[in-house]
């Protein structure tokens, strides 16, 4: 089964510094996010408010998901990229025609 995680909050910031934050985040997690079953992650920015930010992240488990985003790792470098705490949700595959 297909998992998708969608993380969205408000970023610290300017643009550009917030990417910089993303990007290391990102490098630094990755490759663990991977050896648990993480396939692509898509970040996305507001077109109306460039401070608000959207992850679409693939995974291939629910098991790897829980783990990754109960890690204190993973909530201090949130805590670098966003105003409090993004929202966080975990979405299924549903089985429905897809095109």
């Amino acid at each position: 089964m297909r998992y998708i995680v969608t993380v969205r909050g408000k970023l610290k910031g300017s643009k550009a510094a917030a990417q910089k934050v993303h990007d290391a985040t990102v490098a630094a997690i990755s490759p663990k996010g991977r050896s648990m079953g993480s396939t692509a992650h898509q970040p996305f920015l507001n077109t109306q408010d460039e401070g608000e930010f959207l992850a679409v992240d693939s995974w291939d488990n629910l098991e790897g998901i829980q783990q990754l985003f109960s890690d204190p790792n993973l909530a201090a470098e949130f805590a670098k990229l966003f105003e409090g705490q993004p929202e966080v949700n975990i979405w299924a595959q549903s089985g429905w025609m897809e095109y």
